[in-house]
């Protein structure tokens, strides 16, 4: 498939290809879309050849930065800063739960136009992968929930990085989960299988990371993946 995915920002759509990345941006009601190659993309075409590797390339093609900025702050000794507590302190336990929770939320109010954009983007990549035509009135009708979503992904990973947690190695630990999770993910589309994981990845996308939305912002994920489609 020519373009390999997308992802969402505050102001915008990005689509990726395999040598390109298009970025769609909306300010003040106006779009403008900006193109760039993507750096060193041949090594990203021979990462693409090899399993365990092509996983990593997808997502490094659609951000460097922010999936190297991601890591590294994963992959930060947050343990050296805040030294666990014991861990049956059950209202130690209950304190932190509940500062997720307020996080969470906060986020969940903050971020609702970047969950807008997210949405628009699988509305508009459902129809891509689907051959439909790219108009604005097939994109309304659109499912924001996409199979294509890192949220599948993300699904698979969590309790591969909990498994491999006893190595106490942060960095590659996620690195290793991320390749095995693609892996995975890729074999169970191929099959259809893991079932139960797209389920779960398609109720956190319905009900927390994506929101229904406006005609402006499905339009800039129509004309930022036709842009990204002539470079594919």
């Amino acid at each position: 498939m020519g373009v390999i995915g997308g992802r969402a920002h505050l102001n915008g759509i990005t689509f990726a290809t395999n040598t390109h990345v298009v970025r769609g941006r909306l300010s003040k009601g106006m779009i403008s879309i900006r193109v760039r190659r993507v750096p060193g993309f041949r090594i990203f075409m021979l990462m693409d050849k090899v399993p365990f590797l092509r996983g990593i390339s997808s997502l490094l093609k659609l951000d460097i930065k922010l999936f190297l900025g991601v890591i590294l702050f994963l992959a930060i000794p947050w343990d050296w800063f805040f030294p666990a507590t014991n861990f049956l302190d059950f209202d130690s336990t209950w304190k932190s739960i509940a500062a997720y929770c307020i996080v969470f939320l906060i986020l969940m109010v903050s971020l609702r136009r970047m969950w807008q954009f997210h949405g628009a983007e699988h509305k508009a990549y459902n129809i891509y992968v689907s051959r439909g035509e790219l108009s604005l009135k097939s994109v309304r009708g659109a499912s924001r929930i996409s199979e294509h979503c890192g949220t599948n992904l993300a699904v698979l990973a969590i309790p591969i990085a909990l498994l491999l947690s006893f190595t106490n190695l942060a960095l590659p630990l996620i690195m290793i989960a991320l390749a095995i999770s693609y892996e995975i993910y890729n074999w169970s589309f191929r099959k259809f299988r893991l079932r139960p994981v797209k389920f779960v990845a398609g109720m956190i996308q319905k009900y927390i990371v994506t929101v229904e939305p406006t005609d402006e912002q499905m339009l800039l994920a129509t004309a930022t993946l036709t842009k990204a489609i002539e470079y594919s």
